[in-house]
Order: C-alpha cells, then structure tokens, then sequence
C-alpha cells in the first residue's frame, strides 16, 4: 500500500501567509522610522547654517568645527586620504583678494595726471581718462563709469578769512539742501597742503530733497584773498572710502 502525503490544511498555510505580512510590514514600519529619524537630526544639523535659527543651542555649529577640523583638510589636503589625486594641482581653497573700493591703498593705484589752470593759480593731479568741463575760474572732472566728480575752482574771500569759516559755509549750505535728519558730518579738520595754505577737509553724506544719496570730501584751502577749493562727490557709498584718500592725494599735489 503506497504511503500518501496528505496536503497541508487551509487553516495552517492561511496563518503561515499572515506570519509572513506581518513580517514585511513590520519591517517597512522600521525602515520608515529610521529614515525619518535620520531626516529630522539632518534637519537639526542644517538648520543652523542656513538660519538664524539654532535649535540645538548656538555653540552647536563650534561643536561640530571641533570634532570635523575643516580647516586642518583645507590647509593639508593630504590629510583625507585621495584628495590630492582627486584636486587638481592647480586648485586652490584660499579665498580670493577682496577687490573692493574699501581698500584704501587702491588709491594709489588709480592712473593720474597733472593739470593747471588758467585763469586761477592751481596746478594738481586728477584721475586719467577723467571728462573736464572748464569754465571761469572752475573746471570739472567727471568719472565715465560713475556718477563721480571732481569740482575745482576759485573763489575771492575777504582778507583774514579762515578755511575754517568758510568749511562751516558749505557745511551750512548743503544742510539746507538736504532732507531733514540726513546731513551727517563725518569729518571737520585742518589739513596740511604743500603750498602751507591754511587749509580745512571736511567730509560729509546726505539725501537731498529730491531722494538721492551723495557723500562729499571738500577740501578748501586759503591764501591771502583766495581760496581754492576741492570739491570730489559721488552716490555710490562704496566709493566714498576710496575717493577719500584719493581727496588727500589730490591735495598732496597742488601747487599754486
């Protein structure tokens, strides 16, 4: 008599089927947990160098520079094994020089050349390449890339006035121009110029009443009944600190 194989029963092969969907459920629920886990302390991490928002304190960015010492692998590429075979030899992590109108010594690099009037005793440098407009007793540069100038002239003043006098003038005169609460005055001194004139620089920013901004160095300088005065003024508050020292290089040069 053959031995026969009896099959497996409904009941027993149904719950072999629910032991395996819990299985795969359970794992699916883990996986799930895990990645969203991982993707809330990834958002701790970034956060605080994409806002101002730190939620896990504001020595947390410190902590994580003291564990990863960034610097060290910028500075020794060779202290992450493969990167200088995957950086170019010509690479370079070093920031690049910040070319701004913020660094007084470019000043000095700005290409000049001398000119002297004609009908007012003054001969000074002022930047090449630079438009003039001459008229009596004045003449102006304009700069062709931006709204700058530079204005000198001439102009008789009583014997025995002061450049200190006539500064607080122009200081006058432009507050009455500007709208209200602008006018701010960054510098009033005396200055030394090689002619020995008594001289005075002044330095000022306001918005005037139709809405623009303009900053100002206004240098005037005194001999006898004449004052020749130095005018340089622009819109851009960025070039403002680099036509400052140019202002003083200007004066540097005047001769009468």
């Amino acid at each position: 008599m053959t031995d026969q194989i009896a099959p497996a029963s409904p009941a027993s092969s149904g719950g072999n089927t629910k032991n395996s969907n819990c299985l795969l459920k359970g794992c699916l629920i883990v996986l799930l947990l895990f990645i969203l886990v991982f993707c809330c302390l990834g958002t701790l991490v970034v956060v605080p160098f994409v806002t101002d928002f730190n939620p896990l304190g504001q020595d947390w960015q410190n902590r994580i520079m003291d564990i990863i010492p960034w610097e060290d692998f910028i500075e020794d590429s060779s202290l992450i094994p493969g990167m200088e075979e995957f950086l170019d030899e010509d690479f370079d992590f070093s920031p690049e020089p910040f070319d701004s109108a913020w660094s007084a010594s470019d000043a000095w690099e700005i290409p000049l050349t001398t000119y002297t009037a004609s009908d007012f005793p003054a001969t000074f440098s002022y930047p090449e390449g630079w438009d003039i407009e001459e008229e009596d007793y004045e003449v102006t540069f304009y700069d062709p890339d931006s709204f700058t100038f530079l204005y000198v002239g001439e102009e008789l003043v009583v014997d025995g006035t002061t450049a200190a006098e006539v500064s607080a003038e122009v200081i006058e005169s432009l507050q009455s121009e500007a709208e209200s609460g602008t006018f701010i005055l960054i510098q009033n001194s005396p200055w030394s110029v090689p002619t020995g004139d008594d001289a005075y620089l002044n330095a000022y920013e306001w918005t005037d009443s139709d809405g623009y901004f303009l900053w100002a160095y206004d240098l005037e300088t005194i001999s006898g009944e004449s004052n020749v005065y130095f005018f340089l003024a622009g819109e851009d508050p960025e070039l403002a600190p680099l036509y400052g020292e140019l202002i003083k290089i200007i004066a540097e040069s005047f001769s009468r």
